[in-house]
């Protein structure tokens, strides 16, 4: 159930109401409500969007996808890159390189690595096709 914005308030008041009345359909069970940080992570559509965008890229700057192994070393992919660029790295304890997925991403933050993946694009002159939305 999501609250639109400025309507907070009101949500909170109808609360209550709302859960006697999921509680009265249980029938007297013992019923546990509980409440967590939304985790919804990115939607199948920015996925399948993301890597069509790839695709274009590839094919304006025959720049790889995915990393590669050539010449006795590895080479970063168009995927690689946009992740270290936009996402970020984290490192442990030991100092081993970890680099973010876009497979944890919530949907906003999903739409967010899409626009600076977009912005990128158009900088290099890359047309990337562009959805009503990126939901």
């Amino acid at each position: 159930m999501g609250v639109i914005r400025g309507q907070e308030e009101y949500a909170i008041k109808l609360f209550p109401s709302f859960i006697a009345s999921f509680l009265n359909v249980v029938d007297g069970n013992r019923v546990v409500i509980e409440i967590t940080e939304d985790k919804l992570t990115r939607s199948q559509r920015q996925n399948k969007l993301y890597w069509s965008w790839l695709k274009i890229i590839y094919t304006e700057t025959e720049q790889p996808i995915n990393d590669y192994f050539e010449s006795g070393k590895w080479h970063k992919g168009m995927h690689t890159r946009f992740k270290c660029d936009f996402l970020g790295k984290e490192y442990y304890g030991d100092g081993e390189l970890k680099i973010k997925s876009t497979k944890d991403l919530k949907v906003a933050e999903m739409s967010e690595f899409l626009e600076r993946v977009n912005q990128w694009s158009a900088e290099w002159g890359i047309r990337l096709p562009q959805p009503d939305d990126r939901l």
